[in-house]
């Protein structure tokens, strides 16, 4: 509601993810960024997934996000995050295309999610303007702690599985005709969940 309040569009969101990367000195967005991206739904009829993404055209400065941005507290952490991996796009955009990749797509979430935790804490809403007097109580912390919590914590074995069946796949381990009951499998192994 405070963003809402004092005005806030996509457009400003990501203008001030870009001004908090410049601020710990890494790289200013491109103007390729501002011109290509999409920031918000089209509104011409176009299909679009409206998962955010951030993409390397692997081009000089040719950096991109896709997202249908809304004004809203989490959208702008997920702003940030994905302006987490252009920057992690803009450190390497220097080096031959053999290198332009990460090792690991999980470093890359980690990246994201590392920024995107750094915003939403109080301190820094407060010096953005979006928190007004807040008193961080044994309450506050302990609320803070549990919904990052149920966030990440709970992710850890669904993302584990996820890892652990598609390298299973890709090593020849399953039968294509047992894909399914394997991913079931673990997922009862390491979430609990049944199918």
């Amino acid at each position: 509601a405070e963003m809402v309040k004092q005005g806030y569009t996509p457009l400003k969101m990501f203008q001030m993810g870009d001004d908090f990367f410049t601020s710990m000195n890494l790289t200013k967005l491109p103007q390729e960024f501002w011109d290509k991206s999409i920031l918000e739904k089209p509104t011409d009829g176009r299909e679009l997934v409206c998962h955010a993404s951030a993409w390397d055209f692997y081009l000089q400065n040719d950096v991109r996000v896709k997202q249908c941005t809304q004004v809203t507290q989490s959208q702008l952490f997920v702003v940030h995050h994905e302006l987490g991996h252009i920057q992690y796009f803009l450190q390497y955009q220097h080096l031959p295309f053999i290198y332009r990749d990460c090792a690991n797509p999980g470093f890359h979430e980690a990246l994201g999610d590392v920024l995107s935790l750094s915003v939403s804490t109080p301190k820094h809403l407060e010096k953005i303007n979006l928190l007004h007097n807040f008193v961080l109580d044994e309450e506050a912390r302990i609320n803070k702690l549990f919904l990052t919590a149920l966030d990440k914590i709970v992710f850890l074995p669904f993302a584990f599985t996820m890892d652990k069946y598609r390298w299973s796949l890709f090593r020849g381990e399953v039968d294509k005709s047992k894909w399914n009951c394997a991913f079931w499998k673990l997922r009862e192994e390491y979430s609990g969940i049944e199918p």
